[in-house]
């Protein structure tokens, strides 16, 4: 593998979970809009909606970290044997 095709492996991987992110934080608005009662429904105390963006996003912002960490050491790690 060559510098070039591993920075073009991971710029398509970058705009790939770039997307998922944006796609996943946006839908909370139209969730919001068009099932209201869900959204707004208490769960242990706090509105479904604020645990939705606490702790789901939270958590897949990170499982991102990760994956995009990992693919990427992996692909440097390549270039370097090659």
């Amino acid at each position: 593998m060559t510098y070039e095709q591993m920075q073009a492996k991971q710029l398509k991987l970058s705009v790939l979970l770039a997307v998922i992110f944006l796609v996943s934080m946006f839908i909370v608005p139209f969730l919001n809009k068009s099932m209201t009662e869900t959204m707004i429904t208490p769960v242990l105390g706090i509105p479904f909606v604020w645990l939705f963006v606490g702790i789901v996003l939270h958590i897949e912002f990170w499982i991102i970290a990760v994956v995009y960490t990992t693919l990427s050491n992996k692909w440097e790690g390549e270039l370097g044997d090659g």
